[in-house]
């Protein structure tokens, strides 16, 4: 194997870890714009990405995960496309889990006459 074909594969690995990432980053974007997008939709649709929310930001952690423990040899990937994955799936998880409990505690505190 000659060098030039070490260096073009070196390069394809390098391309494959970015696209890992940027498929978390993607799936990250994607859940925390079903967050907003029920205040966008008409009323017919309002509540369709909400029954999506939750799969699509744990995809979106497990996805930045994976590509995080592959790029963890590799001193040239860029980890920051996973990071953010990461970060923004966790946020579309935690938010309306968070909202819920809120709503659900303050509600059983209300009196009822």
């Amino acid at each position: 194997m000659t060098v030039e074909q070490m260096a073009g594969s070196s390069d394809q690995v390098a391309a494959r870890q970015q696209a890992r990432g940027t498929v978390s980053l993607v799936l990250g974007i994607v859940a925390v714009a079903m967050m907003v997008c029920p205040l966008l939709l008409p009323a017919w649709v309002r509540l369709l990405p909400l029954y999506f929310l939750l799969p699509v930001g744990v995809s979106a952690v497990v996805s930045g995960i994976v590509a995080l423990r592959r790029m963890r040899d590799h001193e040239g990937a860029d980890r920051y496309r996973a990071r953010a994955g990461v970060v923004l799936g966790a946020a579309a998880i935690v938010i309306p889990l968070t909202v819920i409990t809120l709503a659900i505690w303050v509600l059983s505190q209300v009196e009822t006459y």
